[in-house]
């Protein structure tokens, strides 16, 4: 606090000179000095002293008076600006209340003034929480402070912090309620937010850790955490590999490589690593999966890798053994194409040519041989006609292959097709559209639904139905029935049906939707009362 001297030397000077001006009266007054003119002198140059210092001291404090009334009229003005301020009786009724809190509570002046402050109660508070109030501020003589959620005039919540003190008057006695309140409901909805927003982080957390595997690793690659699910994918438990590094589960060529050393970088840089990996379990067994790493970072420094895992090894597994199968299949299909190629278009034709020339129709007839070489006329025909369609599907495995396709009678290619084999008479054609196809290609996709809707056919009288419905060329069969879930199922590689007695690869469904797809075509499946309907899309 600032001294004020002159202040201090001005009092001093004024309560010396009336002290005296005191002692020599009283004495005059009794007698004990005589009154003379030195004495009146005395008098009054003591007087004319004493004004000066008395004017400057009441001046003082009439400044005083004055700044104190300036600053509190500030302070007024701050608290109006910047707070809800309201005042209260004994009783509770609101006697006051500023701007602001007029603004906040939708109400205004008038309809406060002389009301309950229980217009606006929440309901939110018990009536122990105002009791507390009460106690401290009327019997402990203490501002209570707490965080209020009351009610705006549209019934609307608003959050306030509040310091209430107890008013009381000269003698002590209790003549009501000062109320200073700061209007933090946008701090209490971002705090509500944030809390919620971590609700959400946590519950997705939750949910990648109980469906992935999880590993957590320290920034020098140290494990410091993982969850059931990633122990059970490489069959160690948590005290097994705590504390040990992340090398631990590759082997030891790729933990000596430059490429491992600046995957350690990068998540140090805090880069996001993403890809398939090769790892080894406990059994030094490889285990494949897709990892995601995660760098956690704090003021741009890595304090955690977040992994989440998921376990590929049996997808892995599977592609090596179909990319091991269609390696046969290749190499089938260059046997077919290279070395049958001769014998089915030139050695058989020729051959078969030669015996009609050399046998006459007269030793034909004697022999009876008319059928087997119809037979055997058809059968070559038949084969020709999937040697082509091999052929076809082959060369689009070439680079940049482009289906050859030219526009066709669909009814023609297809009863030309079926007219070499043995179940041409179980299969009924209606009237069907031309299209552009790939002839061989087109006719043996068809061929294998055809083949498939009489094979897996229990009925006594089995038989295939094709026509054209709106966009979609319709065949129906008279079987088994098939539901569009196993169609998707049995539509994969390699996949047989569950106890099925019938013999096959069950490639040759696969091998017919990529037929049709490749000519834009589209197929669905919908089972029926008996039968299953196979729509293809063909506009």
């Amino acid at each position: 606090m600032k001294i004020d001297i002159k202040s201090i030397i001005c009092t001093a000077a004024a309560t010396l000179i009336m002290l005296t001006f005191f002692v020599v009266k009283t004495l005059g007054v009794f007698d004990i000095i005589t009154h003379t003119q030195s004495v009146d002198v005395f008098e009054y140059f003591s007087v004319i002293l004493f004004m000066p210092f008395f004017f400057y001291l009441g001046w003082q404090v009439y400044n005083n008076n004055r700044k104190e009334r300036i600053n509190r009229k500030a302070l007024q003005d701050i608290l109006d600006d910047s707070c809800l301020v309201s005042r209260a009786d004994t009783k509770g009724k609101i006697t006051y209340v500023n701007e602001m809190f007029c603004k906040i509570s939708g109400y205004k002046q008038h309809e406060l003034l002389g009301k309950d402050h229980s217009v606006l109660n929440s309901g939110k508070h018990p009536k122990e929480f105002w009791l507390d109030m009460y106690t401290t501020t009327v019997k402990y003589k203490s501002i209570w402070h707490e965080v209020i959620t009351n009610k705006n005039k549209k019934g609307e919540y608003y959050v306030v912090s509040s310091w209430i003190m107890a008013e009381f008057d000269e003698n002590g006695k209790h003549t009501g309620y000062l109320s200073v309140r700061q209007d933090i409901t946008e701090l209490v909805d971002s705090l509500e937010m944030v809390d919620k927003k971590s609700r959400e982080v946590e519950n997705v957390l939750d949910a990648i850790n109980k469906s992935n595997a999880v590993i957590e690793f320290c920034s020098e690659g140290r494990i410091c955490n993982a969850n059931q699910n990633f122990l059970d994918i490489m069959g160690y438990t948590l005290q097994e590999i705590k504390g040990k590094h992340h090398s631990m589960f590759v082997d030891e060529k790729v933990k000596l490589s430059k490429a491992y050393e600046n995957f350690w970088i990068k998540l140090n840089e805090g880069k996001f690593q993403s890809g398939d990996y090769v790892r080894y379990n406990k059994l030094g067994e490889k285990v494949y999966i897709h990892g995601t790493y995660n760098p956690i970072m704090e003021e741009g420094k890595l304090v955690k890798v977040l992994k989440i895992v998921t376990d590929i090894t049996e997808s892995v597994l599977q592609k090596q053994e179909i990319e091991r199968k269609n390696a046969y299949l290749e190499h089938a299909a260059k046997i077919l194409r290279h070395d049958m190629h001769s014998g089915i278009n030139t050695y058989i034709p020729r051959g078969l040519s030669s015996l009609k020339r050399r046998i006459s129709d007269e030793k034909i007839k004697e022999l009876r041989l008319e059928s087997p070489l119809k037979m055997l006329e058809e059968g070559l025909k038949h084969a020709q006609k999937v040697y082509n369609g091999v052929k076809e599907f082959t060369n689009l495995v070439k680079k940049d292959a482009v289906l050859e396709k030219e526009f066709l009678d669909l009814n023609l290619i297809l009863k030309n097709y079926l007219s070499s084999t043995s179940y041409k008479s179980q299969v009924k054609i209606d009237e069907l559209p031309s299209l552009e196809v790939n002839e061989s290609l087109f006719c043996t996709a068809v061929d294998n639904l055809i083949r498939n809707g009489l094979k897996y056919n229990d009925s006594s009288t089995k038989s295939v139905h094709i026509y054209h419905k709106g966009d979609y060329l319709i065949v129906d069969d008279n079987g088994r029935g098939m539901t569009k879930e196993q169609f998707r199922l049995f539509s994969q590689p390699y996949t047989r049906g569950e106890n099925q007695k019938e013999g096959g690869s069950g490639l040759g469904l696969n091998i017919c939707i990529s037929i049709l797809r490749e000519h834009g075509f589209e197929i669905d499946c919908v089972k029926l009362k008996q039968g299953t309907r196979l729509k293809i899309k063909i506009q």
